[in-house]
């Protein structure tokens, strides 16, 4: 790897430890919550969907579905290739969920077979007060930036996420 590689990769590493530390992201729970980061981002993830398919009598999603005791299969799979995590994991977010009643199942009104897994009214509160929290600690963290190192700053984070993401390649 050449140099200015390795210089870079050294930089990344050295940001990542400074952003998690800075934001809390190494502690148990997210922002005083009772919720990991892993748990808040699926939550985040059914809050921002128009409602996830949960019931597949066939195949992988049956399966996961008898083996959990709950239509979550394909909601889980769904779910777990966005967020690039064991489809098994999130199900068993989901069913945390569901027992502490932020999620609900309802019939899907163009295929009353299916079910559609979406937030409950309490799962929708729960989001917002972690949505609230997170700009809250947000504008805290950016309080002492002028209003031109604040614009630098968004700049310089949509151009990261364009040479990282999709639209570096």
């Amino acid at each position: 790897m050449p140099d200015v590689r390795n210089a870079m990769v050294t930089e990344i590493r050295h940001f990542n430890r400074f952003y998690t530390s800075l934001i809390g992201l190494l502690d148990e729970t997210l922002m005083q919550s009772t919720y990991t980061l892993t748990e808040a981002r699926v939550l985040f993830e059914l809050g921002h969907r128009a409602g996830v398919g949960a019931a597949n009598p066939s195949g992988e999603a049956g399966f996961l579905a008898q083996a959990f005791h709950l239509d979550l299969g394909p909601a889980a799979s769904s779910i777990a290739g966005e967020l690039r995590l064991d489809p098994a994991y999130v199900t068993r977010i989901l069913r945390k969920f569901a027992a502490m009643g932020l999620t609900e199942l309802r019939a899907d009104p163009g295929d009353r077979r299916r079910r559609i897994l979406s937030l409950s009214a309490r799962g929708n509160s729960e989001l917002a007060t972690l949505q609230s929290a997170a700009d809250r600690d947000l504008t805290r963290l950016t309080a002492g930036l002028a209003d031109n190192e604040a614009a630098e700053l968004s700049h310089i984070l949509k151009r990261v996420m364009c040479l990282l993401g999709d639209g570096g390649k």
